[in-house]
């Protein structure tokens, strides 16, 4: 059966990998591994993995560690796993979690990405016929909360940027000291004009003492910067406290593109807007 490898990125989100029986996958820092985890304390070569024939015809991963830095299974040292039922390891200090997939799984996930794909032509499709702010915030709650299983979503546009207070898009969740955790994260993503996808953040030591990521439970967040000229001018921002606790790679890129999106319409309409007032 295939085996999936997911780990945490530089930005954030988790990174996915669908790994296939009948050859040898290397996992490490160096950029010819399969699979590349750029952390300085991850061995360029750190584990092999291969699925082995059994009897029965099926197939089960086994894990061989390779590394300077140690491979460990709940604190302790390991040099070889097999790999029958989902596991979390770390790579040296880096987290990965390693679960067996049935075939219909991967059919699944299969599926999704082509949904996800469709979503986008449609979106796209009802994006150029907005002709509001409010419809276009009323379309992008609705692309995130439908398309990313996030209970809570809004686009929100400045008027001056990183000026929260001259905003069009902020719902009423968003007032006051139960949104203090989230403009945090807003501030981040404006500021440095990058993509803040935020997983367990009760792990985190710079939000989770936040009142409104307490006081709602919130679990993983999702920031995206919407920019004109390359410069913000607003973002996309979702969070979860029930459905999920991280953002995939896959979720990031159709955020991204639904930016992107709302991007183009929103400089077709600054341009539109100079052009009336020179006629």
């Amino acid at each position: 059966m295939p085996l999936q490898i997911a780990f945490t990125e530089d930005n954030g989100s988790v990174s996915e990998h669908l790994l296939f029986e009948g050859r040898e996958y290397q996992v490490g820092r160096s950029e010819s591994a399969d699979i590349v985890i750029p952390h300085p304390q991850v061995s360029r070569s750190h584990i092999v993995l291969r699925a082995n024939k059994q009897a029965d015809n099926d197939h089960v991963w086994q894990l061989n560690d390779m590394s300077s830095t140690g491979c460990f299974n709940a604190g302790v040292q390991i040099k070889h796993l097999t790999l029958d039922k989902p596991h979390v390891l770390q790579l040296g200090p880096v987290p990965c979690e390693f679960t067996p997939l049935a075939l219909n799984n991967v059919v699944k996930l299969d599926s999704q990405r082509e949904w996800r794909k469709q979503q986008l032509k449609q979106y796209q499709t009802q994006l150029q016929q907005c002709n509001s702010s409010t419809a276009l915030i009323n379309l992008a709650r609705e692309c995130l909360t439908q398309s990313l299983g996030c209970e809570r979503a809004s686009l929100i546009l400045f008027d001056k940027i990183n000026n929260y207070q001259l905003g069009v898009g902020y719902e009423s969740w968003m007032q006051g000291e139960d949104f203090t955790g989230s403009r945090t994260i807003i501030n981040q993503c404006m500021q440095a004009n990058v993509i803040r996808a935020i997983g367990n953040i009760v792990c985190d030591n710079s939000l989770n003492k936040q009142h409104s990521i307490i006081s709602h439970g919130i679990q993983a967040a999702i920031c995206v910067p919407v920019c004109i000229d390359e410069k913000p001018v607003g973002v996309l921002y979702a969070d979860s406290t029930l459905g999920r606790r991280y953002f995939t790679q896959t979720d990031i890129d159709f955020a991204t593109s639904l930016a992107n999106m709302i991007s183009m319409r929103l400089l077709f309409h600054t341009i539109e807007h100079k052009l009336s007032l020179i006629s």
